[in-house]
């Protein structure tokens, strides 16, 4: 038998591991060009409750897969868009956020509640989750990474938008050009992909966003601050998260990043 020198048994071990990554990532059938997600049928305000911007999301979010037939295994909800259950899953939500007060949810409450009034209390835990929280250092790696996400499970994701004081939902792109999928020598996606623009929509009337065109640009220098997706700047989520392993204060994950609600599976 043959035996490696131990370059090359390292230059195996790289080579494995690396098949392993790309194996085990999402890959689309195909890139479209364009995409949209957004269901007219799925939208509601979250007005007249202004501080319902999370759960009015995830409640659109999930009407919207639906509608699309995209929840996949498990997936229990059905399409309304009733006040009383924007407002019950508000509550919900901030009995399952790691928030310190205030009316509003964060980005664990919005995860929470996406997962389980979609998919069920298994959808809680890391293992079972169809939706999780990120963040970004920097816009191009958070929003390339949406692309990605709404390509490989055609769900819509959620953004902490205005500094992260509210939510809106990305549900679709234009204008893509290159391979979202194409990954570097270590497996890592080089971005070297490009989007004309976004499909934007906001839960609050007053913007009057309830789905529009959003340049690349515009999202992320745009002077109308109510648009522009900015770093996350709330420091109110003190507490540890109960449903990812470690101990650490939620406004650190996110403080200074540009934070998504994405889809996972």
């Amino acid at each position: 038998m043959n035996r490696l020198t131990r370059p090359a048994r390292g230059a195996l071990l790289a080579a494995s591991l690396l098949a392993a990554l790309v194996a085990a990532a999402p890959v689309a059938a195909a890139s479209p060009s364009s995409l949209y997600i957004f269901v007219a049928d799925g939208f509601r305000y979250q007005d007249p409750n202004m501080y319902a911007c999370t759960s009015t999301s995830a409640m659109d979010m999930l009407n919207f897969i639906a509608l699309r037939n995209a929840g996949g295994p498990g997936f229990h909800w059905t399409v309304t868009r009733s006040g009383a259950v924007r407002d019950s899953i508000l509550a919900w939500e901030r009995t399952h956020d790691t928030l310190a007060g205030g009316h509003g949810s964060d980005p664990h409450g919005m995860r929470n509640a996406l997962n389980y009034y979609g998919w069920g209390k298994n959808a809680l835990d890391t293992r079972g989750r169809v939706y999780d929280d990120f963040a970004y250092t920097t816009y191009d790696a958070a929003v390339k990474s949406a692309v990605r996400a709404m390509i490989s499970y055609r769900k819509p994701v959620a953004v902490l938008a205005w500094a992260g004081r509210h939510a809106q939902m990305l549900v679709g792109y234009y204008g893509l050009s290159g391979d979202p999928y194409a990954r570097d020598s270590l497996g890592r996606y080089t971005n070297q992909f490009t989007v004309v623009g976004f499909y934007l929509a906001d839960p609050l009337q007053s913007q009057n966003m309830v789905n529009v065109r959003v340049p690349y640009g515009t999202f992320k220098t745009s002077t109308n601050l109510k648009l522009r997706f900015q770093p996350y700047l709330q420091t109110d989520s003190p507490y540890d998260d109960p449903y990812t392993s470690g101990i650490r204060p939620s406004k650190d994950e996110w403080y200074g990043k540009f934070v998504l609600v994405s889809p996972v599976r």
